[in-house]
């Protein structure tokens, strides 16, 4: 945190996680009302998934080579994070399925 680079990225990733929590606290909501629908889920599933990936990337980054290491948690993370936007359907049929709504 003492260098302004790590400062700026590390404030804009927890400005789009705050959003992405919003939206999936909405979907939350929605859900336990019986009220969520599958488009708005697929929105969810792609957009967190895909916001996700990008924050364990950028976190990634900045921990360098130590990043592939596996003693380190980051490592673990971001394996986690990529197998997201797979499993459960991956992004590309998330979009499908929103695009037919449109």
């Amino acid at each position: 945190m003492d260098f302004q680079n790590t400062q700026f990225k590390l404030a804009a990733l927890k400005s789009e996680a705050t959003m992405a929590k919003a939206f999936d606290n909405q979907c939350v909501e929605q859900h336990l009302k019986n009220e969520l629908d599958t488009t708005t889920a697929s929105m969810a599933k792609y957009l967190l998934m895909d916001l996700q990936g990008k924050v364990m990337d950028e976190c990634l980054q900045l921990f360098g080579g130590y990043g592939f290491m596996n003693e380190y948690p980051i490592a673990r993370l971001y394996r986690d994070a990529r197998v997201q936007r797979i499993y459960g359907g991956t992004n590309e049929i998330m979009k499908v399925l929103i695009s037919r709504t449109l």
